[in-house]
C-alpha cells in the first residue's frame, strides 16, 4: 500500500469518526431534551411582509426576541437586587430619594430565560435516498413531545406591525392558572422593533403574572406600557449619574415619558410602579423645572404606591374586612403609614421603624438626633386656668425660640426684653410633656413678633428660661445663610414635637398616627415640596418651607431639620393644612429669613458677636425698613 493512500484512509476515517461523533452527541442531546429538557426556547417565526414571506427578516425577529427578553429580564433582576441593597444601606443617599420594598413586578430572581434553540437537529441536514431524515424526526419529535418554545407569525404593512405569538406550554386559567398566557396578540406597533419588545415583554408578563395575585389584575398591554417607559428611565438614570448629567433633549424625553404615564393614571391603572415610575422621573429633573404642583404630585404618587402595596392584614386574609382596602380608614391609615409620628426616648425612637424610613432614619437612630436634646414642651397656663401646649428648643443658653401667637400682644415687637407676668409658663425637656419629672420657668419674653394675616407670614418668640443644664441640652445649631434655603426643596426632613389633643384632623387619621399617646416627644418624618414665595425675597419677607410631615396641634415652634445635616435647624413649624385626596402638609418659616429679621438685641442673645450690616426694624407683615 502506498503511502498516500495509507494517509488518506486515515484523513477519511478520522472524518467519518468526527462526523460519527458529532452526530452521536446531538442525538443523545435530543433524546435527553425530549425526556427531562423543561428550559423555554425560542422557536419559528414566519415573517410576511405585504404578504410576501421573508425568511432573513423571520430569523432576525426571533433574535430580537431572545435578546429584549434576555435585556429586560436583567434589567428586572438588577433592579431587585438594587431595592434590596438599598433597604440595608445605612446611607440614604446611596440610592436616591425613593428605595420601596421589591414587589412581585420584579420577579424573585427564578425568572426562566429564553433559549435560542428548542432542536439541536434544527442544525443538522440529513438526506437518505431522497428522504428528508431532519423532517422526519422534527415531526415525530413534536408528536411525541411538544416543545415549550414561542413561535409565531408577524406580518408588517405600511402601517404597522402585528405579531401573533404562541407559547404551547404558557399558562392557562382552565389549568388552575391566574392568567391566559398561551397567545400573545402585539397589534398596533409602528415598527419591528417595538413588536418584538412587546412579544418579549408578554412572555415576561406571563411567566410572572402566571402564579401572582397582585399582578394578574394588571393586563400584558398595561405592563408592557409601563415596561418601555421603565426601561427608557433606567437609561435617563444612569446618565444623569454621569459628570454631565441630563442633555436638554433627554430632560425633554422625561417630560414626555411623564406625560405618557399621566394618560395610564388617568386610565386607572392597576399598576402601583405607574405611579412610583410618575415620582422617579420627577427627580431626574433639575430643582428649577419642578413647580410645586410637581413635587405634590409626586408626593401623592408615592403614597398610592405605598397604598397599592400595602399587604393585607390578618383579617383581611381571612376574609373578614377585604372590603376595607378601598375604604377611606384605610387610605388614613396608610397616610399615617408613610409619614408616621414616631415616639421618641432621649435622642432615639422608640418605636419601630417602618419599613419606608428604616433606611433614611437609620444614621440618625445609631448616632441620636442631636436637635431632640434641645427641643422640649411649653405649656402655658392662662388666668383662667386653661392650658395651651407649643413645642419649642434651645438656640442658646437659657434662650428657647417658638412661635408668637400666645404672647401678651402688649409684649409684641417690644425694643427690649419683657418680664412675664400675669401667665405661668413653663418648659420641660422631657420626653413626656404631660407629667414631666422637671420644668423650667419661663421668665421673660426676649422678643417676639405674630402676624399669620398676610401672604407673607411671620410668627417667633425668644424666651428666657431661669435655668439651663447646657451639658445634658445643648442649644442646637441655626441656619443663617439665606442663599441655603432653597437646597431643601425635595430634601427629606423631620420636625421634633409634641402632638397634643384637640385636633381637628380626620380621626381616621390621627388614630393610627397617634394612638391615645399625647404630649409626648415625637420625630415627623416626611419631604419638602415647595418654598413659598419661590422667587428671591424683599428684605425682610420670611419664605414658608411647605413639606408633607404629619404635624398636629402642640407641634408649633418646633424645628425643621434637614435629614442631609441633622444638627442645624433650617425652619420653625408654625401651621399645617388638610388635604382631603392628599393629605397633611406642614409650614416652617425659613430660619436663615426669619433671623434676618431679628433686631440687634434679640441677634445677639442667640449668637453674641453676630454684627449686622444693616440691621432690621421689624414692621408689622414681616416688612422692615432699614436704619438711616
Amino acid at each position: 500500500m502506498a503511502f498516500s493512500d495509507f494517509v488518506a484512509k486515515v484523513l477519511y476515517t478520522s472524518v467519518l469518526a468526527v462526523v460519527c461523533l458529532g452526530l452521536g452527541a446531538v442525538f443523545f442531546s435530543e433524546i435527553q431534551r425530549v425526556w427531562f429538557d423543561k428550559r423555554l426556547y425560542i422557536g419559528r417565526f414566519d415573517f410576511f411582509e405585504t404578504g410576501e414571506a421573508k425568511a432573513t427578516e423571520a430569523k432576525a425577529f426571533a433574535r430580537q426576541i431572545a435578546y429584549h427578553h434576555r435585556a429586560f429580564k436583567t434589567l428586572l433582576d438588577q433592579e431587585r437586587q438594587r431595592r434590596e441593597r438599598a433597604n440595608e444601606s445605612e446611607n440614604p443617599a446611596t440610592f436616591g430619594a425613593s428605595t420601596p420594598l421589591p414587589d412581585s413586578t420584579f420577579g424573585n430572581g427564578n425568572l426562566d430565560a429564553l433559549l435560542s434553540s428548542a432542536n439541536d437537529l434544527t442544525s443538522v441536514e440529513l438526506t437518505v435516498q431522497g428522504i428528508n431524515i431532519k423532517e422526519l424526526l422534527t415531526w415525530l419529535r413534536e408528536r411525541v413531545s411538544t416543545p415549550n418554545e414561542l413561535t409565531g407569525v408577524v406580518e408588517k404593512h405600511p402601517t404597522g406591525v402585528r405579531a401573533l405569538a404562541s407559547w404551547t406550554r404558557g399558562p392557562l386559567r382552565s389549568e388552575g392558572h391566574r392568567v391566559d398566557g398561551q397567545v400573545l396578540d402585539i397589534a398596533g406597533q409602528p415598527d419591528v422593533e417595538r413588536a418584538s419588545f412587546h412579544v418579549a415583554c408578554g412572555l415576561i408578563w406571563a411567566q410572572l403574572a402566571a402564579d401572582d395575585e397582585v399582578l394578574s389584575k394588571v393586563s400584558r398591554a398595561e405592563f408592557c406600557a409601563w415596561a418601555e417607559v421603565w426601561s427608557q428611565y433606567i437609561d435617563l438614570r444612569e446618565r444623569s449619574a454621569t459628570l454631565t448629567g441630563l442633555s436638554p433633549d433627554s430632560l425633554e424625553s422625561v417630560k414626555k415619558l411623564r406625560a405618557f404615564l399621566d394618560r395610564q393614571v388617568a386610565g386607572s391603572t392597576q399598576l402601583a410602579e405607574v405611579y412610583l415610575l410618575r415620582a422617579d422621573l420627577l427627580d431626574l429633573l433639575p430643582a428649577e423645572q419642578k413647580t410645586q404642583e410637581d413635587l405634590i404630585q409626586a408626593q401623592n404618587d408615592r403614597l398610592q404606591y405605598a397604598m397599592m402595596g400595602r399587604k393585607p392584614t390578618e383579617p383581611e386574609k381571612q376574609g373578614v374586612a377585604l372590603a376595607a382596602r378601598a375604604a377611606p380608614p384605610d387610605k388614613y391609615e396608610v397616610m399615617a403609614q408613610v409619614r408616621p409620628a414616631l415616639r421618641m426616648q432621649g435622642d432615639r425612637v422608640s418605636d419601630v421603624l417602618p419599613e419606608s424610613w428604616q433606611q433614611l432614619l437609620k444614621s440618625g437612630q445609631d448616632a441620636g438626633f442631636p436637635v431632640s436634646r434641645a427641643t422640649g414642651s411649653l405649656f402655658i397656663t392662662k388666668p383662667d386656668g386653661k392650658t395651651t401646649y407649643l413645642t419649642a428648643f434651645a438656640v442658646a443658653p437659657r434662650v428657647i425660640m417658638t412661635v408668637g401667637d400666645h404672647v401678651p400682644p402688649l409684649m409684641l415687637d417690644h425694643p427690649e426684653p419683657q418680664p412675664l407676668t400675669g401667665e405661668t409658663w413653663r418648659f420641660t425637656f422631657d420626653d413626656d410633656g404631660d407629667n414631666p419629672k422637671q420644668t423650667h420657668r419661663v421668665t421673660h419674653v426676649i422678643f417676639a413678633h405674630h402676624d399669620t394675616s398676610s401672604t407673607a407670614p411671620r410668627t417667633i418668640a425668644l424666651l428666657e428660661l431661669a435655668e439651663h443644664d447646657t451639658q445634658r441640652h445643648p442649644p442646637v445649631t441655626l441656619e443663617w445663610n439665606p442663599e441655603s434655603v432653597k437646597s431643601h426643596v425635595d430634601q427629606y426632613v423631620y420636625v421634633i414635637g409634641y402632638p397634643s389633643e384637640g385636633s381637628n384632623l380626620p380621626k381616621n387619621f390621627l388614630r393610627p398616627l397617634l394612638g391615645d399617646l399625647y404630649d409626648i416627644r415625637r420625630l415627623m418624618p416626611g419631604r419638602v415640596v415647595s418654598l413659598t414665595p419661590s422667587q428671591e425675597p424683599r428684605p425682610s419677607v420670611v419664605r414658608a418651607l411647605r413639606s408633607d410631615v404629619s404635624t398636629t396641634v402642640g407641634v408649633a415652634g418646633a424645628p425643621l431639620v434637614d435629614l442631609r445635616d441633622d444638627k442645624v435647624v433650617v425652619g420653625l413649624h408654625f401651621a399645617g393644612e388638610w388635604k382631603e385626596n392628599q393629605g397633611k402638609f406642614a409650614l416652617a418659616l425659613s430660619m436663615a429669613d426669619l433671623l434676618a429679621t431679628l433686631p440687634e438685641f434679640a441677634i445677639q442673645r442667640i449668637k453674641p458677636g453676630t454684627i449686622q450690616d444693616a440691621p432690621p426694624m421689624v414692621t408689622p407683615l414681616g416688612d422692615s425698613s432699614q436704619s438711616q
